[in-house]
């Protein structure tokens, strides 16, 4: 995962993905907070930047702050992407280690439009999963 500045930040659904461990997750989570100017990370709200990312459960621990510090925020609309698009990567983070701990390693992962249980647009706008169709319906 080592290159061009900026490979995993900007493209770490599919590193994210393709991350078959807990400890390919963890590398994928240094390397996308790694690849953080200094200037951005230290525009963040105070003890809005992961540190100490070692296991499933600091993951998921950030993943609540980082929320909490976005619930919160009332700044800068640049700085408030910048949040957004941290919370948005360690919640998928925390999805992608959940489902390798659950057993699902070797399925879909994050936003996987191949799933089964495909999402859908209804004429509402809101997202609606398909059930599979079992012939015990009435």
């Amino acid at each position: 995962m080592q290159g061009d500045y900026g490979v995993v930040r900007h493209r770490w659904r599919t590193h994210l993905k393709s991350a078959a461990s807990e400890a390919l997750v963890l590398q994928v989570v240094r390397t996308y907070l790694s690849e953080w100017p200094i200037d951005e990370v230290a525009s963040l709200p105070t003890d809005a930047w992961p540190t100490g990312v070692r296991s499933r459960s600091d993951i998921m621990s950030w993943m609540f702050r980082i929320g909490d510090a976005h619930a919160k925020f009332k700044g800068d609309p640049v700085v408030l992407a910048r949040l957004q698009e941290l919370l948005l990567f360690l919640t998928h983070a925390a999805v992608r280690v959940t489902q390798i701990a659950a057993g699902m390693a070797d399925g879909p992962a994050v936003n996987d439009s191949n799933s089964h249980e495909a999402q859908r647009s209804t004429a509402n706008g809101i997202e609606k999963k398909d059930k599979p169709v079992t012939g015990e319906e009435s």
